[in-house]
């Protein structure tokens, strides 16, 4: 799962792995490791108690907590997103999707082994042949 932070808005980008990981068990999670004892996490994770898209922050996590029927139609079809686009004063943007193959950049096999196939790339072959 990748994070991105810009201005006031959280992005989440999930590959297929942890689109399973959230299918399977209701969470997934990363952190980044500033050293011995400090460390930023970031979780998504699918609720039952939810019923909007939420994120919080504290303990040195970000939270980003879905309705747990949003989670699981989500996950199991063709839909790329998921956002809460009008946050509440003081509150950021969330945008959580599906993590495609790059189409602009050469990227190492490992870099893009576990990505989602990108819509767009039949239409990019389309177009150079």
């Amino acid at each position: 799962m990748k994070l991105r932070i810009h201005g006031n808005s959280l992005r989440l980008r999930l590959n297929r792995s942890d689109v399973e990981r959230l299918r399977e068990t209701g969470i997934c999670t990363e952190s980044l490791r500033f050293g011995p004892g400090s460390q930023l996490s970031y979780m998504l994770e699918a609720s039952p108690q939810a019923t909007l898209i939420e994120v919080e922050y504290g303990e040195n996590c970000i939270r980003v907590v879905l309705p747990r029927d949003m989670a699981q139609a989500w996950v199991g079809s063709d839909q790329i997103s998921l956002c809460r686009e009008r946050a509440e004063p003081g509150r950021p943007s969330l945008l959580i999707e599906k993590d495609f193959q790059c189409l602009h950049r050469k990227e190492t096999a490992n870099d893009e082994a576990d990505a989602f196939s990108n819509p767009s790339a039949g239409d990019q072959h389309a177009r150079r042949l």
